[in-house]
């Protein structure tokens, strides 16, 4: 067997899964009319078709938000894109913590995974897909370039499915005290990268935000992302407008089914997307 050196560090992890995929594909069959081909071929587009759209836009992310940071490249001169894998449904991102060349580098990496999670988020039920998460930090490490193994796998992973409970992404106790004390650590010097990670720190925790049951979650509509589309009114109306309505539909749609535990739940999904209207300038319905 080969030998591997494999290396063991601290990692953030994002685990993500769009829901109901696997439902509507154990529906498919072999074509055999025109009419079936368009079918089939329909639910193609909106499962597999529409998975590998949330990947694109993922990268997209990534690139985008390399290219707007122009002055951190005077302290931080390596790449900041996380690592990405998707298989299936589900997509992980990974940041190693470990960086000793840059810790500016680290945290920037982390705000890049936590906003791509954000407008992916975004994306999925403006686009009538509902997408759950979790996300934190633990031992890992990179067994193949981009696969990520460990305990912070792991957690992310138990976030998203038993922790979330409906769409929204959470955030664990180990990402919030890493953020903390990274904080607490770098506001005792004075040094120019010191005070960019203390900046950088500052908007990662608006990026948090406490749910209706007390759990940390991404507040992907929140201030940091309103404030980074700025006065986009094409954004507002091609992405928040129809998020709402699709939320205010499944909430709908759950009531119909009678489910009493879904019904709360779907009840402080609405409730988290209605306290952020505001800063869209928008309405509730």
């Amino acid at each position: 067997m080969e030998h591997t050196q494999l290396r063991l560090g601290y990692h953030l992890v994002a685990f993500l899964d769009v829901l109901g995929q696997r439902e509507r594909f154990k529906q498919l069959h072999l074509p055999k009319t025109p009419q079936q081909h368009e079918e089939v071929a329909e639910v193609l587009r909106q499962t597999a078709g529409f998975v590998l759209e949330l990947r694109k836009t993922f990268a997209n992310q990534f690139a985008t938000f390399e290219m707007g940071l122009v002055g951190l490249k005077t302290h931080a001169p390596a790449p900041v894109c996380p690592k990405f894998v998707g298989f299936s449904d589900s997509f992980v991102t990974s940041v190693p913590l470990h960086n000793e060349s840059s810790h500016l580098t680290s945290m920037a990496t982390v705000f890049s995974a936590l906003t791509a999670a954000a407008v992916v988020m975004m994306t999925a039920l403006a686009s009538k897909h509902a997408l759950r998460g979790g996300i934190d930090v633990g031992l890992a490490t990179e067994i193949v370039p981009g696969e990520i193994y460990g305990t912070a796998l792991e957690r992310a992973y138990v976030l998203e499915s038993k922790e979330a409970g409906y769409p929204r992404i959470v955030i664990g106790d180990e990402l919030w005290n890493y953020l903390n004390v990274a904080k607490a650590n770098f506001q005792i010097h004075v040094t120019p990268e010191s005070k960019a990670i203390v900046a950088m720190i500052d908007r990662l925790l608006l990026l948090i935000a406490v749910d209706a049951d007390g759990r940390r979650v991404l507040d992907y509509l929140g201030p940091v992302l309103s404030e980074l589309q700025g006065t986009d009114d094409n954004f507002k109306v091609g992405m928040v407008q129809p998020l709402y309505a699709f939320v205010l539909a499944e909430r709908e749609r759950v009531i119909s089914n009678g489910d009493a535990k879904l019904i709360t739940r779907y009840d402080s999904f609405r409730q988290y997307v209605e306290s952020r209207l505001h800063l869209w300038n928008l309405q509730k319905m």
